[in-house]
């Protein structure tokens, strides 16, 4: 699942999301809009914070696209 897909149907807001990851707000904003592909750790961090729903295959998807 894309991270954006995933915040929306939660009703989370990317800043609040990035809270909860310790980075900033416009770390997640340029990640949603595919400006920035996150670096392992971020990817298993945003993993386990939506309990599995968005995994690194979702990230690896709009890379090799």
């Amino acid at each position: 699942m894309k991270l954006e897909t995933y915040l929306t149907e939660n009703k989370i807001k990317p800043a609040a999301f990035a809270a909860t990851l310790d980075v900033a707000p416009s770390t997640i904003t340029r990640i949603i809009r595919g400006e920035r592909t996150p670096r392992i750790d971020l990817i298993a961090k945003i993993q386990t914070a939506t309990g599995g729903q968005v995994t690194a295959a979702d990230f690896m998807a709009e890379v090799a696209a």
